[in-house]
């Protein structure tokens, strides 16, 4: 089914079971190589076919066109592509209508992503929180895994008063990045741009939403949007910031 998701041919079912695979549980942390090879990175991650973001420098995301729009649907389906409009990996956020219509950007959802093969090759899971929080303690987060549920790291708002502020953990609590917006940033502007900046200060990507342009059947500009980062990041750090990516899209992008 996800392969014709690569064809724009997917539909949506009303079993939620037919996009997950069972995930079973990990091996051993620190093996050199899993079964079939599969490539580790500095942290011993097995990040698979996430491999191929250590070449790519700019993600481009669109949601499906028939979920644009007032109705509620529980499920929904992204594609991840790079610059060059070559197609990596379909994302399926999961969800429930009263989640959807009662929370909205504070909802609480996982997304899967799958290649062209339909394997899984990464899951985010985010909690439910409080949209307008003042006390700092229950902000925005999202944490990713691998397919086999190991921890990769997680991504949590700080508290801020007046300018998003996000920080990029890894597996071991250990901030690797930041990221920041502009001060008093507002949901009602066409395009937005969220700075990526090392524990130092220096800038070294952005999260960005654009306008496409106009289109007669649906005119929903916040379902573009996506990521610049170095080729040399970290590939633990860049699936992060993916992750990173769909939060502010939920927090920010839906809403303009």
């Amino acid at each position: 089914m996800l392969f014709r998701a690569f064809h724009r041919q997917i539909r949506p079912t009303s079993d939620s079971q037919d996009l997950t695979p069972v995930l079973q549980p990990t091996g051993r942390r620190g093996e050199d190589e899993g079964p079939g090879g599969k490539e580790m990175d500095s942290e011993g991650k097995k990040l698979g076919k996430l491999s191929v973001l250590r070449t790519v420098t700019r993600l481009h995301i669109n949601a499906r066109p028939e979920l644009q729009g007032p109705q509620c649907v529980a499920r929904r389906t992204y594609s991840i592509s790079t610059e060059t409009s070559d197609q990596l990996f379909v994302a399926v956020e999961e969800s429930s209508c009263m989640c959807m219509q009662c929370c909205g950007p504070a909802r609480s959802c996982s997304l899967q992503g799958f290649d062209k093969d339909a394997e899984c090759v990464f899951l985010f899971e985010r909690p439910l929180r409080a949209e307008m929080c003042w006390l700092g303690c229950c902000l925005m987060e999202i944490s990713a895994y691998t397919p086999e549920r190991e921890f990769i790291g997680t991504v949590h708002q700080r508290w801020s008063m007046f300018t998003p502020y996000f920080e990029v953990c890894d597996s071991e609590g250990v901030s690797a990045v930041r990221i920041q917006g502009s001060c008093c940033n507002t949901r009602c502007l066409s395009e937005q741009e969220l700075q990526v900046v090392s524990t130092i200060g220096e800038s070294v990507g952005r999260i960005w939403k654009r306008w496409p342009g106009y289109n007669e059947e649906c005119n929903m500009d916040h379902e573009y949007f996506g990521l610049d980062v170095p080729q040399g990041m970290n590939l633990n750090t860049k699936v992060l910031l993916l992750a990173a990516t769909f939060l502010l899209n939920h927090m920010f992008f839906e809403m303009s």
